[in-house]
């Protein structure tokens, strides 16, 4: 049977996968991912702080080659709140692997090998059926953080982006940064937001405005 990287690879576009892992390691996921041709290398990091201010967050899949612990969780939910199906490349406890399930995440221990972690984002693809329609409606509201927030309420009532970032004393590109992942969790609950007008109704929905 073809494997199903390879299958997928005949059957559609390559899927843009962002990577956060360091040293070795990150450049054998890197190297693994990159000789997929069912994939695409897209924003790659040291850290999720430098991850998500990339252009190329999140892409279709994310995969987080971190320390286990609370931070791996809450990266796997905002990866996961932006879209994007998430690969967690790490030896985890049973809490946290039940926790990380909860996301959607898949987990892949570190006994198998960079180039196993690159099959295995085809499977993840196919294990990850749950979609918003099957959400509880609370469930349907992006969890922003305050930054993200700040920048939508700005920006609906009319300032452009860099208005937005005038009023909330940051540059260009970080309140560009928030607006974008703003559309980008809205977009993972099929809510589409990419008008402002479609903002509007949102921030509305949600009680932000």
């Amino acid at each position: 049977m073809m494997p199903a990287t390879e299958m997928e690879a005949t059957t559609g576009a390559p899927r843009s996968v962002s990577v956060v892992a360091s040293g070795t390691l990150g450049a054998e996921l890197r190297d693994a991912i990159a000789a997929d041709r069912s994939l695409t290398l897209g924003a790659v990091a040291p850290r999720f702080t430098d991850l998500v201010v990339e252009s190329g967050f999140p892409g279709d899949i994310v995969v987080l080659a971190e320390e286990p612990g609370r931070a791996l969780f809450a990266h796997a939910q905002t990866a996961a709140a932006a879209g994007a199906l998430v690969v967690v490349h790490a030896d985890v406890d049973d809490d946290l692997r039940e926790a990380l399930a909860a996301t959607g995440a898949t987990v892949v221990p570190l006994t198998e090998s960079p180039s196993a972690v690159a099959e295995r984002i085809g499977a993840a693809r196919h294990a990850h059926r749950r979609t918003s329609r099957q959400l509880p409606e609370v469930e349907r509201r992006p969890r922003l953080s305050s930054g993200e927030r700040r920048a939508l309420a700005h920006y609906v009532q009319g300032l452009t982006t860099v208005q937005v970032a005038a009023e909330m004393g940051v540059g260009y590109e970080t309140a560009k940064t928030f607006l974008r992942r703003v559309r980008a969790k809205y977009a993972a609950l099929d809510r589409p937001a990419s008008k402002r007008s479609q903002l509007i109704n949102r921030a509305e929905e949600d009680g932000i405005l």
